[in-house]
């Protein structure tokens, strides 16, 4: 069966890859991994980690990565605009006085927005704001038609009896899932866009977890694309129009395998 000329399998799904939960080993040693093939990505960093890690976030932007900012403390999907303004706007200004350059993504905890925080980013210059997935495995884009931005809802995949989540390796071990049970859901994964995660204090230094990404991105199933290219097309809609995930079922991690018994990655 073919589509506008190509076969299916010829037909690569669009993904975007993000590496969050800032630890000083395990995003470098993803931002190596990530530059020498030639994916790119979007690393977040807190406040903490811009002030703990300052010459790190310069390496990896070094190295061609784009960094954007999370405020990982409260999702803000009832946080009032002064708290979200004064938090944004200190972020952005300890992000950029770091790497020199403008903070155009921004996510809450859990990917959390109001119709404040795209008031705010439209403000302040933001470009993406990360939301929580509306559309199960696929990644959709949506422009809201009353801000000059552009809201990135992520893939959401569900587990077993704990809901859905992000496709990450945090989320699924948090949800108790296994290495083995991230790699099915990943592989399994059949939509036309999706966002992939990496938690830099998992994946990044836990041998099991870094080596689910080792195998899909060796498989060569998705055609990486940077925010700006992902981002080109999108759903406009009125924002009161625009789906809204606030599930969460799983507020205190509940995994399998502690992160502390977790095979750690032999670094040499």
């Amino acid at each position: 069966m073919k589509e506008r000329g190509l076969t299916k399998a010829a037909i690569k799904t669009e993904a975007v890859f993000r590496v969050l939960r800032w630890d000083a080993r395990g995003s470098r040693h993803w931002g190596e991994e990530l530059k020498r093939r030639g994916i790119p990505a979007n690393f977040n960093a807190d406040e903490k980690q811009l002030e703990k890690d300052s010459g790190l976030v310069r390496e990896i932007c070094a190295m061609g990565f784009e960094l954007g900012g999370s405020y990982d403390e409260a999702p803000f999907w009832n946080e009032p605009y002064a708290s979200q303004y004064e938090k944004m706007t200190r972020l952005k200004e300890k992000l950029e006085a770091v790497t020199g350059k403008p903070m155009r993504s921004f996510s809450s905890k859990y990917s959390a927005y109001n119709e404040h925080t795209l008031k705010i980013a439209e403000k302040l210059g933001i470009k993406y704001v990360f939301a929580r997935g509306t559309a199960g495995p696929r990644a959709v884009v949506y422009k809201p038609k009353e801000y000059d931005l552009k809201i990135l809802s992520t893939s959401d995949v569900p587990l077993e009896n704990m809901g859905g989540g992000t496709l990450a390796d945090g989320s699924i071990w948090s949800r108790g899932g296994t290495p083995d049970d991230f790699r099915k859901i990943l592989f399994g994964v059949r939509e036309n866009k999706i966002t992939l995660v990496a938690q830099a204090q998992l994946s990044g230094v836990k041998l099991y977890w870094w080596n689910v990404y080792q195998e899909f991105f060796d498989a060569d199933l998705v055609d990486w694309k940077s925010m700006d290219e992902f981002c080109l097309d999108s759903v406009e809609l009125p924002n009161d129009h625009i789906p809204v995930n606030t599930e969460v079922q799983y507020l205190k991690p509940q995994p399998k395998t502690p992160l502390e018994q977790e095979v750690d990655f032999p670094f040499t």
